[in-house]
């Protein structure tokens, strides 16, 4: 039999007695792993490693499971995080504890930083050991807890991550009030970043004309095509902080330039905090026409052929 705590790995290092049970071992094997030190009890027969994500194991100390946001991040999904722990609990579920410490009551939740998500997509029977929401659960929970555009880049990147499926939230969707129906016409499963999925939003709102995802000669694929010739790029935290990234950005501005576009690249903190800088950006290029094509560019042989 696998030695305890290499069995509470395999589950990210927290796990509810009933599963321990199932591989053989008893509650007095886990009580001796917390009296070693080698455990901690968040709550009532659930175990933890020191090792395990603190969110997870401060979801079950309140008396849930990770939900909405705080899942999707956990899960890998690119949402904005809005700094709360989103708990999911039962619809009468009460003797809450806060998230550092379950010697005290949560009475108030919001000022220990705790979202509480009350009798809706909690578990399946067949999950109530996991500490965690399935993603498409906790997409339910963000559709209605979370501001649109927030909710509508947490579908996008589950889509585009393969997560779910058009048809899995076409189905969720459906299981809502109808204001929400208005959701299936803003999601792009092609979007690659929720930075993305924000510029298109609000350029949609504004009806500047846009595409995503345009495929221009050996530049490569570019995130935003404003109107035929004004190309938005959008510079992720992640991947546009290394030399090698930088440079390849700056060869692909050069080549942009050559073949008559013009670019905008816009940082990830102008997109989530300064959009009005942006805004008024794109703004004054759509103002001077600047983002189509002219005669001059025609004479020039500028003009792509599957323009």
């Amino acid at each position: 039999m696998q030695p305890l705590l290499d069995v509470i790995d395999g589950y990210d290092g927290l796990v509810s007695l009933s599963t321990l049970v199932a591989h053989g071992f008893t509650a007095t094997d886990a009580s001796r792993a917390v009296k070693a030190g080698k455990l901690t009890s968040p709550r009532r027969r659930w175990f933890a490693t020191p090792d395990a994500d603190p969110r997870l194991v401060a979801a079950i100390r309140v008396g849930g499971h990770l939900t909405c946001v705080s899942a999707l991040r956990h899960h890998g999904v690119w949402c904005v995080d809005d700094g709360l722990l989103h708990v999911a609990v039962g619809k009468n579920a009460n003797h809450l504890a806060a998230p550092h410490d379950r010697s005290v009551r949560l009475t108030d939740p919001a000022s220990h930083g705790v979202r509480l998500h009350r009798g809706t997509a909690v578990l399946l029977p067949g999950e109530l050991d996991l500490p965690v929401d399935r993603v498409l659960a906790a997409l339910r929970h963000a559709i209605v807890c979370q501001p649109r555009e927030d909710a509508i880049v947490a579908l996008d990147s589950a889509l585009n991550s393969r997560f779910v499926s058009l048809f899995d939230v076409q189905a969720v969707i459906g299981s809502l009030p109808k204001r929400y129906r208005r959701y299936l016409d803003l999601i792009d499963p092609s979007a690659q970043s929720g930075l993305e999925t924000k510029a298109r939003l609000r350029l949609r709102s504004l009806g500047i004309p846009y595409r995503t995802q345009v495929q221009i000669g050996t530049v490569g694929r570019v995130d935003l095509v404003v109107g035929e010739r004004f190309v938005v790029e959008l510079d992720s935290k992640s991947w546009h902080t290394s030399a090698r990234a930088y440079a390849e950005d700056r060869r692909r501005d050069l080549e942009l330039i050559e073949r008559g576009y013009i670019i905008l690249r816009v940082t990830y903190d102008q997109i989530m905090s300064q959009w009005p800088l942006v805004e008024r950006a794109i703004r004054a290029v759509v103002r001077r026409n600047e983002h189509r094509w002219a005669a001059r560019h025609r004479v020039a042989g500028l003009i792509p052929s599957d323009r």
